[in-house]
């Protein structure tokens, strides 16, 4: 039988060392190109961060308009381009000579960069033990992103939507795709030993290397050091991704006092579930790629703006472009992310205007119109879907932000008393979701003045870009589902300015040795005991947070989940998941590539078919994106009676009528009771022990 674990890791890797094409190659030429940050007197280590960074920034809005305007075929020749021209560059490279401290640090660099790459890879692949098959929890909405890589290679760009098909192909525009994109050239890259899970499994990875990349060269470029304080400072802040809030805290008051955790599920695999969440960065880099790396664009236009003040005109312009190209990538990565950063941008351009900062004000604005006019054939798609799931009513509306645990308390209260209660309730619920952060944040804001922020125009700006995090994240929530992904997402920014002063604080604060600490005044050593602990509390939060994603299915198999659950109504999940991988490689195989296959859609997010299956579906929730909710509801209804019939001629009647060709029957489906009796009327293409494959409709000949 064929390991699965060992299949996924091995595929990992392998499309893992195939990204670099994109994540490394077309950054270094462009900041080679435009000497970006002083790129040619960087040294090595340096220049590759540098790539990471901008190719992050500008591969995404390249590679979509080659391939909407164009074809995949020009596309991955811009690629093949990028890839000649960096090692024709490297070729020409000579290593700068760096100290024996700074090759030590950079040495440490890449082991936590190593560590990431394993972590992130063993936290996603499926785990496979005997005869049971666990996915990770993140899977939730991996599901929905694998299978629109897989409609990528189908369809093109953009899209068809592959989950919603009512007798012809549509399109889907309604969604921020460039990130699959990305994952679909690796895909196809990679040929048969990359398929568009494990693209996606690796894109985590990279994503996470981009980030820290982000946070490292804002530090060196904002900064006044260089050399080993440069190095120090981008280690600690890499380091500072692994702390959360403080989660745990309530978490473990609820097991302990189980009567509080009423309607809250907050054991579903994921500790963050129990707020509104602002979700930790390994949370964030692990279920949302895409809104981390739309982070990493924007960071990188802003940390190129703030490089070429006092260069002349002409470099100023070329990097005006590039800073446009990112935000434009930014768009189609998380337009929720980018709306924050397009507030910011506002504030802070009308801040340079009302400053005298002139030269920055035009080329805040040249960059705005050239992020508009690139992005603006997605933006068309965008704007132009006339099927939105909330109507005519706008994608996001004005909300306090929630504070759950006091939800049961108020429900009965009017919406006004409701929002007080919560706004006088935002300081408790950014402690507990920020943890060292906000702490950290309170005491950078202490240490200094308006006029030091006046003076100092990266401090000006992080300001203004927390300010902006802080009124939208706290007063403004999505309507498209009932999640507020916008609140959760929104904080990203501001999270990336916390942790930015948190290293601030600590560099402050905590010197090189522990007899230097003790020299320091007693209020100096408290605050920092009090940091050691939020801290101490924030990584013990991140470590249950990612344990639990991982093996939360295989606790639902122990029985230590609640029955029903959102993954499993037993104790067969391993065996049932195992079965469903083997059933829909059967139909990846032996179905021709533009067949609609069927689920039965009263469970609207199917995880297994979004993450095996590499066709169409008839009508399923996984890509529900811009289809209205009457119009979902109704066609998964009608698909649905399907599944409790007993004779084929009615079954083929309505796959006939709603463009199916083949059933993909399980065990828990109504149908599964008939099966005996269907069976004798039709052999099954495939059947397993919890899964079955019929041909149905214009496949059958009468």
């Amino acid at each position: 039988m064929t390991n699965y674990t060992i299949q996924d890791i091995f595929g990992s890797v392998i499309a893992f060392v195939i990204f670099p094409v994109i994540f490394v190659a077309p950054g270094y030429v462009v900041s080679w190109a435009a000497d970006l940050f002083d790129f040619r007197k960087r040294q090595t280590a340096t220049r590759f961060v540098i790539a990471i960074v901008i190719s992050v920034a500008v591969s995404p809005i390249i590679l979509f308009l080659t391939y909407d305007l164009a074809s995949v075929k020009l596309t991955l020749a811009v690629l093949a381009g990028f890839a000649i021209s960096f090692i024709i560059i490297l070729a020409k490279n000579k290593n700068l000579p760096v100290s024996r401290e700074i090759r030590h640090l950079q040495f440490l660099a890449m082991l936590a960069a190593a560590g990431w790459t394993l972590f992130a890879i063993a936290s996603l692949v499926d785990i496979q033990l005997g005869d049971r098959l666990y996915f990770n929890i993140v899977s939730h909405d991996f599901t929905t992103r694998v299978a629109i890589i897989n409609a990528i290679t189908r369809t093109g760009v953009p899209p068809v939507n592959p989950s919603y098909f009512p007798d012809r192909p549509v399109r889907l525009t309604y969604l921020y795709y460039f990130w699959y994109i990305l994952c679909n050239l690796v895909e196809q890259i990679g040929g048969t030993w990359v398929n568009a899970r494990v693209a996606m499994f690796a894109s985590v990875a990279w994503c996470g290397l981009a980030l820290m990349g982000a946070v490292a060269l804002y530090l060196r470029i904002r900064n006044p050091e260089g050399g080993k304080k440069a190095w120090k400072s981008g280690l600690l802040g890499s380091g500072l991704l692994l702390v959360s809030g403080l989660d745990i805290i309530p978490i473990l008051f609820w097991l302990v006092n189980p009567k509080t955790a009423v309607n809250f599920a907050y054991l579903e695999g994921d500790l963050e579930q129990w707020n509104e969440q602002i979700t930790a960065w390994l949370g964030a880099l692990l279920w949302v790629p895409h809104h981390v790396a739309a982070l990493v664009a924007c960071i990188a236009g802003v940390t190129l703006l703030h490089s070429i003040r006092g260069k002349t005109a002409s470099q100023q312009i070329k990097v005006a472009i590039i800073i446009g190209l990112a935000f434009a990538s930014a768009v189609g990565l998380s337009t929720f992310v980018t709306l924050v950063f397009a507030v910011f941008w506002a504030l802070w351009l009308i801040v340079s205007f009302l400053r005298r900062e002139f030269s920055q004000s035009l080329i805040m604005m040249l960059a705005g119109v050239i992020a508009l006019l690139a992005a603006s054939p997605f933006l068309m798609g965008l704007i132009g879907n006339g099927n939105s799931s909330s109507g005519s009513e706008l994608p996001i509306a004005l909300a306090v932000r929630v504070f759950r645990p006091v939800v049961p308390l108020i429900f009965n209260y009017p919406p006004f008393l409701q929002d007080l209660v919560f706004l006088l309730l935002l300081p408790i619920n950014y402690l507990v979701e920020l943890g060292f952060f906000f702490i950290a944040g309170l005491f950078w804001i202490q240490e200094h003045d308006l006029e030091g922020l006046k003076q100092n125009p990266y401090h000006l700006s992080e300001v203004l870009l927390l300010l902006a995090t802080l009124f939208i994240g706290s007063f403004v929530r999505s309507t498209v589902i009932g999640s507020n992904d916008f609140g959760w997402r929104a904080w990203l920014p501001g999270q990336f300015i916390l942790l930015v002063w948190g290293v601030d604080v600590i560099n402050r604060l905590v010197p090189d040795s522990w007899d230097s600490l003790q020299s320091k005044p007693i209020r100096t050593q408290k605050m920092v005991r009090q940091l050691e602990i939020f801290i101490a509390i924030g990584i013990l939060t991140t470590i249950v947070d990612v344990m639990l994603l991982r093996i939360w299915p295989m606790m639902v198999d122990s029985g230590a989940a609640i029955f029903p659950n959102s993954l499993s109504p037993d104790t067969q999940l391993g065996k049932r998941t195992l079965a469903a991988r083997q059933a829909y490689e059967y139909v990846n195989e032996n179905t021709p590539e533009n067949a609609i296959i069927e689920i039965n859609p009263a469970n609207l997010l199917d995880i297994p078919v979004g993450l095996y299956a590499d066709r169409q579906i008839a009508i399923s929730g996984q890509t529900a994106f811009g289809v209205s909710l009457h119009e979902l509801e109704t066609r998964a209804s009608m698909v649905t009676k399907i599944f409790s019939e007993t004779s084929w001629e009615t079954i083929d009647q309505s796959c006939k009528e709603n463009t199916i060709n083949f059933l993909v029957a399980n065990d828990l489906d109504p149908l599964w009771k008939n099966l005996a009796i269907l069976v004798q009327q039709r052999k099954p293409l495939y059947q397993n022990q919890y899964y079955a494959i019929f041909p149905c409709g214009n496949l059958v000949k009468p």
